[in-house]
């Protein structure tokens, strides 16, 4: 999920704005007291991102911690488990570090909170991210470099207790955060009693 396909996570319905004579925009009250980011995009369109300024001993979301994060991926070989599986190649690690990392500043952009999900592998060498919470837990796969999907179970029935789908925006985990956690809308992205030690599954 790179280039464009990260981008594509970021594509969600918007409101247009028109500014005054000086520049002011008008956002409503909702937004008031809020910090945004300013984008200039090369073609003169400009984008406003909400922001949400968090210390980096509570979140420290820097391209060193996401390169530590999925370090022990980038150290399998084939046959890791000693039953064939595939080692993930480098460009399917990197989408993950590009996942995560939007997925997280997305979050906290949104004011809600964030725990680290427990990082892993599968036999055909694709990277998964998990959240658990009680008898309910969400799987998102990254697949290849645009492909990204989920599963959420809340029992072992595969028929009945489970769902799957795929990931294109940041609304769609948002949802799945909710689905999670239905007793805090908002607070916390993605809440777990712990988040597991990274290691291949």
């Amino acid at each position: 999920m790179r280039g464009e396909s990260v981008m594509s996570l970021l594509m969600e319905t918007t409101e247009f704005k028109v500014a005054d004579q000086k520049g002011r925009v008008a956002l409503g009250s909702k937004w008031a007291g809020k910090r945004f980011a300013v984008y200039e995009e090369s073609d003169g369109k400009v984008m406003l991102s909400p922001v949400l300024v968090v210390p980096e001993s509570e979140h420290p979301l820097t391209a060193s911690r996401l390169r530590e994060s999925f370090a022990f991926l980038e150290g399998l070989t084939d046959n890791w488990d000693g039953r064939g599986s595939l080692a993930p190649d480098p460009a399917t690690i990197a989408s993950a570090r590009e996942a995560l990392g939007l997925l997280q500043a997305s979050a906290l952009a949104r004011g809600m909170g964030w725990v680290e999900p427990h990082i892993g592998a599968n036999e055909r060498g694709q990277i998964t991210l998990e959240w658990w919470q009680e008898n309910r837990s969400v799987t998102v796969f990254i697949r290849a470099e645009n492909q990204v999907d989920y599963l959420k179970a809340w029992g072992t029935n595969i028929e009945a207790e489970m769902q799957d789908g795929e990931i294109t925006t940041i609304a769609d985990f948002i949802a799945l955060s909710h689905w999670l956690n239905p007793g805090q809308r908002a607070g916390r992205a993605i809440p777990s009693e712990s988040a597991g030690e990274g290691q291949a599954t």
